[in-house]
């Protein structure tokens, strides 16, 4: 599948393949893609938001689907682009492609919620939350 006109990404991020990666037919393992694709969400959220929370809060994944596409082998050179498609209430959703070259390798949507530290329940994301996340929204999406 080619990428065709993606959305603008506004974080790239490439990934290494490793041996270890494969499977028997020599592809990455979904397992992988998904880490991957951890990646991407979990490195914007610490850089981006971690700052301006609460020490004790903590970011908990609620939702995620993903979509395998096309194979990934050895050799090839993958990079996820992250996005938030929607800043809720306590929750962010974002939407994430897996290229290798121009061709879509997978998809994913999710939702991660910010979780207060001591009540043990979703935090709402106030004003400066929403300001750190914005960068990173979708133009479509906004």
């Amino acid at each position: 599948m080619s990428a065709g006109p993606l959305p603008h990404y506004p974080m790239w991020q490439g990934a290494i393949v490793r041996h270890a990666d494969l499977d028997p037919n020599d592809h990455v393992t979904n397992s992988v893609i998904c880490s991957w694709f951890d990646d991407g969400r979990y490195v914007l959220l610490r850089r981006h938001l971690r700052p301006v929370v609460e020490p004790s809060d903590y970011f908990a994944l609620v939702m995620l689907e993903m979509h395998f596409l096309q194979e990934v082998r050895m050799f090839d050179e993958p990079r996820v682009g992250t996005a938030i498609t929607r800043i809720g209430r306590s929750s962010i959703a974002m939407q994430q492609h897996l290229l290798v070259g121009e061709r879509i390798a997978a998809t994913a949507t999710s939702v991660t919620v910010l979780g207060d530290g001591v009540a043990r329940r979703a935090r709402p994301l106030d004003e400066a939350h929403r300001q750190a996340l914005a960068p990173f929204v979708l133009a479509e999406a906004s």
